[in-house]
């Protein structure tokens, strides 16, 4: 209580060196950025007060060392903010209000039971077109001067944008495209492995399946195609009509040659070459 009470009186003292006050964003210090605390993922500003004054480094939460986690909003550039002053120290601040915002960023680290798990994490991203659900993975922790590096590979996502186009997409190891979805208001596509494996894609006026590499494709319209290593199986139905129809048999009864075509027109109304 006694340590309460001497931050109480002092900050009654000396409440008049604590200070909210507006100020203009001039620079946004993201993820890579330079800065004088720590360089990597500091998330920061620099900002212009009204009498001139540049104050940089202007924090956007509550601890710049701790990278990993937290919950940050980007003001946008030239946007108004209001900054309040740490420890009356007037080079460290935070943005305590904001006029406009540029991003909404959330980073929350993957929990095993009550134990986080240290290179895994889960991020939300929002701005004014588009919204980034995401599952990433350090991939590097490299020492430098400035302190720890960290390069992140992406493990799944989530997109959605001003498009109204919904994209989800799931990488490997070697981020290579293990699968990805996209889902518009009139079209649905799916392709596995970077576009090499099986695709689908569905629609209003058709519903497509295939694999390029294996010559396998299927679509319905009004219709059926069907084909697989290079072969229709409406115009192998259509050989095979036509070569039963040659038969020419000496004694008894011949192919009927008016059934054969029958079959040939039906078959011709269920497929397309």
């Amino acid at each position: 209580m006694g340590e309460a009470s001497n931050i109480i009186k002092r900050i009654a003292t000396e409440g008049h060196k604590i200070q909210t006050c507006p100020a203009k964003v001039v620079a946004i210090n993201e993820q890579g950025a330079k800065t004088l605390h720590d360089t990597t993922d500091a998330y920061t500003v620099d900002v212009v007060r009204p009498d001139g004054a540049l104050i940089c480094n202007v924090r956007l939460k509550a601890s710049i060392q701790n990278k990993e986690e937290g919950f940050i909003c980007v003001p946008k550039l030239n946007s108004w903010v209001l900054i309040s002053i740490i420890e009356t120290t007037e080079t460290r601040a935070f943005i305590s209000q904001y006029s406009e915002i540029e991003e909404i960023f959330l980073r929350i680290r993957q929990q095993d039971g009550a134990v986080a798990v240290e290179d895994t994490f889960l991020e939300l991203k929002a701005n004014g077109t588009e919204t980034k659900l995401g599952y990433k993975k350090v991939e590097t922790n490299a020492e430098s001067p400035q302190g720890i590096s960290r390069s992140y590979k992406n493990l799944a996502k989530i997109v959605f944008g001003e498009d109204r186009i919904l994209n989800v997409k799931f990488w490997n190891e070697q981020q290579e495209t293990t699968q990805e979805t996209r889902i518009a208001h009139d079209n649905v596509k799916i392709n596995f492995d970077e576009g090499e494996g099986y695709q689908a894609n569905l629609n209003a006026e058709s519903v497509t399946f295939n694999h390029s590499n294996k010559g396998l494709d299927f679509q319905l319209t009004d219709k059926f195609l069907v084909k697989a290593g290079g072969n229709n199986l409406k115009t192998e139905l259509d050989k095979l009509i036509t070569e039963i129809s040659k038969i020419i048999v000496v004694q008894g009864t011949g192919p009927n040659t008016g059934a054969l075509n029958s079959i040939k027109n039906n078959i011709a109304a269920i497929l397309t070459e």
